[in-house]
């Protein structure tokens, strides 16, 4: 009789403990780790992730802040309320400021088990380098065939390793598809492969001009005029430059980061190039040992997601 006490009681204890860990969060309950710890930018509440790949993604996600490429910010949760991942990063990613305040260099990763799906989100000044479609390549190709398995560390990892993989200028293992042959193809198609091919880079370029120029402030058409360009870094493989834009409707002042890829292999190689500038304003690093915060960033429309 006392056994079956002991366990009817444990039974009714459990029941609010099983409650609370399968609640859904709001994004005012993920907690920031970057507040409490300056060299934390995983934050894992559910145990999603194993503590190996926590440390593993905080390594990574700090050298990227501290050679001022990016910052970089992770969520793995079991649920969220409602469904939409995309709105639920953008807000959370956005209040907490990941990136510079003053080139938007943020991206944020939400990983959320019981929705199956994983989204990236890119502040402004990370646009030209992580573009959606490399973005949703990464997704697909690093990370969606450990999340299958239920292997959310390894997952997660891999795709965090592939973005600093490009961030840092190193070729990307991106894959291909040489199932299709195209034998016999009809004549139209071939007509509307050419019509693409001039047809595509046309569209792409004329709305990435128009993007580039539309100022994130006002949000007014053509309003950035481009004041300076500075080369910010110099890789194995890539320049990268820091344009300063200003708006000539609101006189808001935006930098953005680009990567332009060398033809050649004899430039310059040095022990990593020059970087130019800090951390940002804003609630950057902080001045102690522990306490940190992001930097005041924004974010825009960019990213990408996947489901499995």
């Amino acid at each position: 009789m006392k056994n079956f006490f002991l366990l009817f009681l444990g039974i009714c204890l459990s029941f609010p403990l099983i409650s609370w860990a399968g609640r859904p969060y709001r994004v005012e309950q993920i907690p920031n780790v970057q507040l409490a710890d300056r060299y934390r930018f995983t934050s894992n509440p559910d145990g999603v992730l194993s503590s190996g790949a926590v440390a593993e993604i905080d390594s990574i996600c700090y050298a990227l802040r501290h050679k001022a490429l990016a910052q970089v910010a992770v969520v793995a949760v079991e649920q969220i309320e409602g469904d939409d991942l995309f709105t639920f990063a953008h807000t959370l990613f956005s209040q907490w400021g990941v990136g510079r305040q003053d080139s938007d260099n943020g991206l944020g990763i939400l990983l959320v088990v019981g929705c199956h799906e994983v989204r990236f989100v890119t502040g402004y000044g990370l646009e030209g380098v992580l573009p959606d479609a490399l973005c949703s390549r990464i997704i697909n190709r690093y990370m969606l065939p450990y999340f299958r398995e239920g292997n959310y560390s390894a997952g997660m990892v891999a795709g965090v390793q592939a973005v600093a993989s490009v961030l840092n200028g190193s070729e990307l293992d991106l894959g291909g598809n040489d199932d299709y042959r195209g034998e016999d193809m009809p004549g139209w198609m071939i007509w509307m492969i050419i019509l693409l091919c001039i047809g595509l880079p046309l569209g792409v370029a004329m709305w990435r001009s128009y993007r580039e120029s539309r100022c994130p402030h006002c949000h007014k058409r053509h309003g950035l005029v481009q004041e300076s360009c500075h080369l910010e870094a110099r890789t194995d493989t890539s320049n990268i430059f820091l344009r300063t834009y200003r708006c000539r409707y609101c006189g808001a002042v935006v930098t953005r980061r680009t990567r332009r890829y060398r033809d050649d292999n004899h430039g310059r190689r040095g022990g990593g190039g020059m970087w130019i500038g800090g951390f940002g304003g804003g609630r950057g690093f902080g001045g102690g040992s522990f306490g940190g915060g992001f930097g005041g960033g924004s974010f825009g429309g960019g990213g990408a997601g996947g489901r499995w």
